[in-house]
């Protein structure tokens, strides 16, 4: 084992004992608010409807953006906000925009290791996979990799964990096929071209894994241009898999693209 690696262990392994003593200490919180609602499943009513919300807008199937009510998508071709060139997978799944509830599930998961909403996640996930006529057979599932020393700072691989939650629910294998051999600045602020530019060549397939015809379901907790799916999928493709198919939790863009679409009978939503 590495240095890096013995480290890591030792870090997430006190990151996890810290988390399990807070949750004897603390009361149960609701996972898509923090408030301190009774929470059925992780969630309060509220967040319950909300998500419900969430997972019912419509999207397009190849860049996850919403779509309004008069926005055409043709499969092969994407949308008006698709970008150009397309994403090497094929087809995106998502639960919803990255707004909450999801992404307050997603911070408590990557940033306080909290897996309360965890198996929640995975069948969500692996029931909008099932659901998706067009994704077709899978072979394996492969999470996108993150840099060591954010996984040590974080304490936990989060798209490793989703992952393997979808995978339990679709009886899928997970293999661990990509990792990540450059580390990147974060994406956060940059423009799809600076994006793909800062994550090419951040990825490689690992040579001992056959992938030789592989339909792979690519999971990673979030997607804004899709540059670095993107470049996860180019590696797959190069190593021998046929078809990528990107699943996330939550597609981040614009308030305004799915605020209208939000709107309940009574004409209020819960998601400020």
């Amino acid at each position: 084992m590495s240095l890096a690696g013995g480290i890591e262990r030792v870090w997430v392994a006190g990151r996890a004992s810290a988390a399990a003593i807070a949750d004897l200490l603390l009361p149960d919180l609701c996972s898509g608010c923090d408030t301190a609602a009774p929470a059925r499943n992780g969630l309060c009513k509220a967040c319950v409807i909300d998500l419900m919300h969430l997972t019912g807008l419509p999207y397009c199937l190849r860049c996850g953006s919403t779509l309004g009510p008069y926005i055409k998508v043709v499969y092969g071709d994407g949308c008006a906000f698709c970008p150009t060139p397309l994403p090497r997978f094929a087809r995106v799944v998502r639960l919803g925009p990255y707004a909450p509830p999801l992404r307050h599930i997603v911070h408590q998961l990557k940033y306080r290791r909290s897996t309360t909403m965890l198996e929640r996640l995975g069948l969500l996930l692996a029931e909008a996979v099932d659901g998706c006529g067009d994704v077709g057979e899978l072979d394996v599932i492969a999470p996108v990799p993150s840099w060591w020393s954010r996984r040590l700072m974080r304490g936990v691989d989060h798209a490793a964990l989703l992952a393997e939650a979808v995978g339990r629910r679709m009886d899928l294998p997970i293999a661990p096929v990509l990792r990540r051999v450059r580390n990147t600045p974060p994406q956060v602020g940059r423009s799809r071209t600076q994006r793909v530019h800062n994550v090419r060549g951040a990825f490689d397939a690992v040579a001992d894994d056959d992938l030789g015809g592989a339909r792979v379901l690519l999971i990673d907790d979030v997607t804004t241009t899709g540059a670095t799916a993107s470049e996860c999928a180019r590696m797959l493709l190069r190593a021998g898999a046929v078809r990528v198919t990107l699943a996330v939790v939550g597609k981040a863009e614009p308030y305004k693209a799915y605020a209208p679409r939000l709107q309940t009978p009574g004409g209020a939503t819960n998601m400020d």
